[in-house]
């Protein structure tokens, strides 16, 4: 058995208040395939060979009694492969419209924690959708956030794919069942947790002083909002992106050349891909509200994901932090709102820089008894109201790098990669970017009550891109 961390607990937990798990897509074309075609019996025998790559798959959680201590992954000893595999057919005449519908409405159910937390759909029926060949098919993987974060899960990704039209052979495979702890046994451990936990608590604290002594200055230098001087504010302004949410989803996707968005960095010196692709989503963002004469006067502010999987020592799949970026949308200029964001990101990160690693080690102390009944106490009361107005940030970004050449399933080239991440109350858009053999995939996940019209407002995205990328200087010439 092997404890979750804080953070990947606090994903379990936050079930209770709504779905938390990550979805994972992919398009592929069979031509490269042997016989130029893949089946979804094809595919759940690729995949029952390949679980012995991730301990995840056979992996299922544990809760301990009244969750008076984070959950345990157990080898589950009643893995059932089918039950976690499904085959899905697009209705006629499955086009892209209809492929978007069949992914919101499967990341918008949640998932069976009684085993491990994931599943996987095969979906062939797809019809006359740009840029996919006859036969093409998709994968789908939900995985549960306790399990991965976005870096961890494109592991998960690589397991199940090949760099060569060649499948490799299975990995070793040495996983072995063990029994699921009694409640009796989970209480024991917990009394041997809360033994340890009050010297835990003091090396925390003392490990932290330091940081404390330097907190003043550093806020002072490295605003959490990465904060520029002429604006006093230190909340997000009001958007339709931060109103009441339910359970229901809707997704689309836009792609961009990723040669050009590295281009674009040179619009600003020292502009990462980060700052590029946000300022992308900001000028998108801000044509989007213009013409709906809702835009603010002060910038909208994105949460930005930022991976922390820099010490080996540190537990968990989860090992990310989140910091608040301006999104420019205050400017029309295109290469001022580049500048913004590439300032305001590099003062975020660096106050992130101060303080992260330490708010993942207080995270191991989230108590779930209490966590849990306030969860539910407050969706009982509806006070999920309180963050539609407390705007921390009008949307979130995440972006993820992928392989910059073709991968391969059952020696099917994989066409695109797509993800969606979960949302709470009050927060109705995200967008997942994901880098690919040569593209850059901005996946829009959002909640139909704040963005009815998805596809308007990825036109908008497109609008946005297209004004800032050909803006960008001609990479210059390498010679080896």
């Amino acid at each position: 058995m092997e404890q979750l961390s804080g953070l990947d607990a606090a994903f379990v937990y936050a079930e209770t208040a709504g779905a938390a798990h990550m979805t994972f897509f992919a398009t592929y074309a069979p031509t490269t395939a042997p016989g130029g075609t893949v089946t979804f019996d094809d595919y759940a025998a690729h995949v029952g060979s390949r679980l012995g790559a991730h301990r995840l798959f056979r992996s299922v959680l544990a809760r301990v009694p009244f969750d008076l201590d984070h959950p345990y992954w157990v080898r589950d000893e009643n893995f059932d492969l089918s039950r976690h595999l499904h085959h899905l057919t697009l209705p006629s005449p499955g086009g892209w419209r209809q492929l978007c519908e069949q992914i919101s409405e499967l990341h918008a159910q949640r998932m069976d924690l009684s085993r491990p937390p994931w599943e996987g759909y095969f979906i062939d029926g797809l019809g006359d959708i740009p840029a996919m060949p006859k036969g093409a098919f998709a994968i789908c993987f939900k995985v549960h956030h306790s399990a991965v974060d976005g870096f961890t899960g494109m592991s998960l990704v690589n397991a199940l794919h090949d760099m060569t039209p060649e499948t490799a052979p299975a990995p070793a495979d040495d996983w072995t069942p063990e029994s699921r702890p009694s409640p009796l046994g989970l209480l024991v451990r917990t009394a041997v947790t809360f033994a340890r936990r009050p010297a835990q608590v003091v090396s925390a604290t003392t490990h932290s002083m330091p940081l404390l002594s330097q907190l003043p200055a550093a806020m002072t230098r490295w605003p959490p909002i990465g904060h520029r001087a002429d604006e006093p504010s230190t909340d997000a302004p009001h958007s339709r992106f931060n109103g009441h949410t339910d359970s229901s989803r809707n997704f689309d996707a836009r792609a961009y050349d990723l040669a050009a968005i590295l281009r674009a960095r040179t619009l600003v010196p020292g502009a990462t891909f980060n700052d590029v692709v946000i300022a992308g989503i900001g000028g998108g963002m801000r044509r989007y509200l213009l013409e709906k004469d809702e835009l603010p006067d002060t910038s909208l502010v994105t949460g930005m994901a930022i991976a922390m999987h820099t010490d080996a020592d540190r537990r968990g799949a989860n090992q990310i932090g989140v910091v608040r970026v301006l999104l420019g949308t205050d400017t029309e200029d295109v290469v001022a709102r580049l500048r913004a964001v590439h300032e305001s990101s590099a003062r975020s990160k660096a106050f992130n820089e101060k303080i992260g690693p330490r708010v993942l080690e207080y995270t191991e102390f989230l108590p779930g008894a209490l966590l849990v009944p306030a969860l539910r106490i407050g969706m009982a009361a509806h006070l999920g109201r309180l963050a539609e107005n407390s705007r921390v940030a009008n949307t979130l970004v995440s972006t993820m790098r992928g392989p910059d050449v073709p991968i391969y399933l059952l020696g099917a080239r994989m066409i695109a990669g797509y993800a969606l991440s979960p949302f709470g109350q009050g927060l109705g858009l995200i967008h997942n970017v994901v880098s690919y053999n040569g593209r850059v995939v901005v996946s829009i996940n959002g909640c139909p009550l704040l963005l009815p019209d998805i596809e308007h407002y990825g036109d908008c995205l497109d609008a946005s891109f297209a004004e800032l990328v050909p803006a960008a200087k001609p990479a210059p010439v390498r010679h080896a």
